[in-house]
């Protein structure tokens, strides 16, 4: 059976005449500069000169070609392919990228007058999943790796504690890996969960490179979750805004599923995207193995580095570790990670993942190259240099420990739900002017895009603090309006 891409190739090729959408028709065979000569205008528009090539292949559902939300012939046995490379009993192409897979799941796991238990730490999808259904949530706090200032783990014994006796709670989800490549225990966690008789979702769209190998981090699927959800775009080679979704047991209606993945993605899937998809599952089923063996080798290098510098830390790999995030730690040097950021950028033109308090991320891959790997330990080895050089003991001015806590989430304190709180009539006003007052709207980062205050809740002095640091250091931060002010209540303040 040819691949998808293969498939475009050939209809391509062919003297087929599209009378359909899209509206680019292909691309006429003798180019796009030749077919405008017909018109009164001697040259085509730029996007027939840029696009011509994808235009060739880009197709909507015509024969022999089958449709992504029906799936019956050349689709279904490309996703039963991708199921079968990820040890799974169904899995789903996805266009729209994880955020349409989490919408999907957590869609089909609500239940009226039941509640959500979540990992605090979860992507704003899983957040917009929540008021796109008004369920009522509850959260799992990680715990906090505080040498580096990141997020950890989820535990087992987390889950098993907060389920014991409860009947009000209709599924969990957990980000394992997180953004900063921290892996939780999902089999203790799955086994806990299921005793309770409901579905585990698991956003692992940072984990979607695990099926390269044995010697990777077991996926969650294998772990048993009954949803995992994958954004092959991330971390393979596949286009920006592909992903997969992942389901198996008897817990999740797969019907509904189904139904909530044709309502949240568009009826009109690229086919583009598709191919995409379909080349990355190749590319893991013929050089998986050897290219994992390549990452590894690339990130033992990155850390004999590390191991030389005085200042600068490397936050190891490990048992619960993705080998493919570099948290690189200027935490007590002196330096902020905004500043190693800028200068990375700047300086040396190394375009990082994200900037945080203390430390950068960077994703590592299978496609990087020794040339990129050389470039990046040079650069820091550098900078390291130079920091030890100001002060020997690398000491510097430390970090106040809020700052190293801006990325860490205290324990708010919530009086509505979420789509309650965003229902109500709001006002904004100035950072200083809001503590005690029920938050209307989202504050996060992004990157990550994990909220640190939610609809609902109150703002405390803490908040108010971080928003302060933020406006000072110049962070980015969605929620706050360009002059500065936060969206809150209208007339509602915590006594």
């Amino acid at each position: 059976m040819k691949n998808l891409w293969e498939q475009l190739v050939t209809y391509s090729e062919s003297d087929y005449y599209p009378f359909h959408m899209p509206g680019h028709k292909r691309s006429p065979k003798e180019g796009a500069l030749a077919c405008y000569k017909r018109f009164p205008k001697e040259s085509a528009p730029p996007c027939y000169k840029r696009l011509e090539y994808l235009y060739q292949y880009d197709i909507t559902e015509i024969e022999g070609f089958d449709n992504l939300h029906d799936a019956k012939d050349l689709l279904l046995a490309l996703q039963q392919k991708a199921a079968g490379i990820y040890h799974a009993e169904q899995s789903f192409f996805l266009i729209n990228g994880s955020t349409g897979g989490i919408l999907s799941a957590v869609s089909a796991v609500a239940e009226d007058g039941k509640k959500l238990l979540i990992a605090r730490n979860c992507h704003k999808s899983v957040y917009n999943a929540v008021v796109l259904n008004r369920l009522q949530t509850e959260y799992l706090y990680p715990q906090v790796i505080e040498d580096f200032a990141v997020q950890g783990e989820i535990t087992a014994k987390q889950v098993q504690e907060y389920l014991a006796g409860r009947r009000d709670i209709c599924g969990v989800v957990i980000t394992s890996p997180t953004y900063d490549g921290v892996i939780s225990d999902i089999r203790e966690i799955a086994k806990a969960v299921h005793a309770c008789h409901i579905p585990l979702i698991v956003d692992e769209a940072h984990g979607a490179h695990f099926a390269l190998s044995e010697n990777a981090p077991e996926s969650a699927v294998q772990c048993g979750a009954d949803i995992v959800i994958n954004s092959v775009h991330k971390t393979l080679p596949a286009l920006t805004q592909t992903a997969l979704l992942h389901v198996q047991g008897s817990l999740i209606d797969r019907k509904k599923l189904k139904n909530y993945l044709g309502m949240y993605q568009s009826s009109s899937p690229s086919y583009l995207l598709m191919a995409s998809i379909d080349q990355c599952m190749d590319f893991i089923a013929e050089e998986g193995e050897e290219r994992y063996a390549g990452l590894l080798a690339l990130r033992d290098r990155v850390d004999q580095a590390a191991a030389a510098f005085s200042c600068i830390r490397l936050m190891p790999a490990g048992e619960r570790r993705d080998t493919g995030k570099l948290v690189i730690s200027v935490k007590e040097t002196g330096m902020t990670g905004w500043e190693l950021y800028r200068i990375l950028l700047e300086k040396y033109h190394l375009q990082m993942e994200m900037a945080a308090p203390d430390y950068v991320l960077g994703i590592l891959s299978v496609m990087d190259t020794e040339e990129g790997i050389e470039r990046l330990t040079g650069a820091l080895a550098e900078i390291d240099r130079e920091i030890s050089g100001k002060d020997e003991k690398c000491a510097g001015i430390k970090n106040e420990k809020k700052r190293a806590d801006m990325y860490n989430i205290e324990r708010p304190v919530s009086v509505l739900s979420i789509y309650e709180a965003i229902q109500r009539e709001k006002e904004w006003i100035f950072p200083e002017e809001a503590g005690g007052r029920i938050s209307g709207g989202f504050l996060f980062f992004y990157p990550p895009g994990i909220p640190f205050l939610v609809p609902g809740e109150v703002v405390s002095e803490e908040v108010i603090c971080k928003i302060r640091q933020c406006r000072e250091s110049k962070e980015y931060m969605t929620g706050i309006s360009d002059d500065g002010k936060l969206c809150v209540l209208k007339c509602c303040k915590l006594k």
